[in-house]
């Protein structure tokens, strides 16, 4: 399968690049092209989960600039620390101030400055926004003089900002200043097409060391362009990931997609309930063999590792045995050593030691 991709090559650690053959996607990596070329200000505009920090990254790299690509997501600060945390203070400007730190504006000198979430910031935090943007001069908290930063603004939203300045949420001047250019990313249901590419890229991220890994049919791909993503490319991320984990063959069908879609928002815990069963199963007769429990499933053991980790199984969950009555089955401790070294951080995977026994849950 051919694959194009902007920036930088699958595998590289950077940043994942856009992928795609898409005619929406061909559009995208000219507008960054030619938005490159110049030191306007650019909007990115996209819904969330598209990709708009990955365009911001493919637009520095492409621009040539010398300096650090500095991303701030101005959500991630609450409004009192907004100036601390791009324009930076001096030793002494309140209390804990121990020493000189950097902001935002200083770290991306020479680079890209990029401002997600541009929308959520407030009246107030916009005002001093605007005048770094018109200036390029800011002052550190606690300063007595202004400093110079040569950085190129990218900001990216997800809600229309026309939108706001109409309901006085946001001001019309600092979006003028912002939009010096605008760069609209496409909706994943807007390049369907690219799914099989980006698939690719997700299995091969998944495996950087050449891991086997198990392989999606054409069925399965067909399912996977069918639907609709309104999560867009991390949330088909996310429906590769957890086929991925809950495989227990070397093939991943249409129908295993079916099931992992199907499962309602919130239960990438689990896959369906048989599928949770046959493993738990399995791990159980095998005494929690890893190995055996693995080449009874057909699958490698790093993968029912994978499973285990992402279902939280453990001993004592509950089964239903002949009757319909419900067991809490204790398996004993062969193996747990090794079960434990393995995932020695996974609070889920505590193993109970004692002999196995059959007792009625409570």
């Amino acid at each position: 399968m051919s694959m194009r991709v902007f920036g930088q090559p699958i595998g590289a650690p950077a940043s994942m690049p856009l992928i795609g053959d898409s005619t929406a996607m061909q559009e995208l990596r000219h507008q960054i092209s030619r938005a490159a070329r110049t030191s306007l200000s650019v909007l990115i505009e996209g819904p969330s989960g598209s990709g708009k920090e990955l365009v911001a990254q493919g637009l520095h790299a492409e621009s040539g600039r010398a300096g650090r690509f500095v991303a701030f997501n101005v959500c991630a600060v609450a409004d009192g620390m907004f100036e601390d945390a791009m324009f930076g203070h001096v030793r002494g400007a309140f209390s804990g101030a121990v020493g000189t730190n950097a902001g935002y504006c200083e770290e991306a000198t020479g680079g890209s400055l990029f401002l997600d979430e541009i929308g959520a910031l407030g009246l107030a935090q916009q005002s001093k926004l605007l005048r770094v943007v018109e200036t390029k001069m800011y002052r550190k908290v606690g300063a007595s003089v202004d400093r110079h930063s040569d950085f190129r603004l990218i900001s990216a939203t997800n809600v229309s900002l026309d939108q706001l300045t109409r309901a006085l949420l946001f001001r019309h001047d600092l979006l003028h200043r912002l939009a010096g250019i605008v760069i609209r990313v496409p909706a994943l249901d807007e390049h369907l097409e690219d799914v099989p590419h980006l698939v690719s890229h997700f299995l091969a991220d998944l495996a950087p060391s050449g891991e086997s890994l198990p392989k999606f049919t054409s069925d399965a791909l067909t399912v996977l362009q069918s639907r609709k993503w309104p999560g867009n490319i991390r949330e088909l991320k996310v429906a590769v990931e957890r086929a991925i984990a809950f495989a227990t063959t070397p093939r991943i069908d249409g129908q295993d997609v079916h099931a992992i879609l199907e499962a309602a928002p919130g239960t990438i815990d689990g896959p369906p309930a048989p599928e949770r069963r046959r493993i738990l199963e399995a791990l159980i007769a095998c005494d929690w063999d890893t190995a055996r429990a693995a080449s009874m499933l057909n699958v490698n053991r790093s993968t029912l590792y994978r499973i285990i980790k992402r279902m939280r199984l453990r001993k004592g969950e509950t089964l239903h045995v002949a009757g319909d009555a419900p067991y809490a089955i204790r398996a004993s401790v062969e193996g747990s050593t090794h079960l434990r070294s393995i995932h020695r951080d996974s609070p889920s995977l505590a193993v109970n030691d004692g002999e196995t026994e059959m007792s009625p849950a409570r």
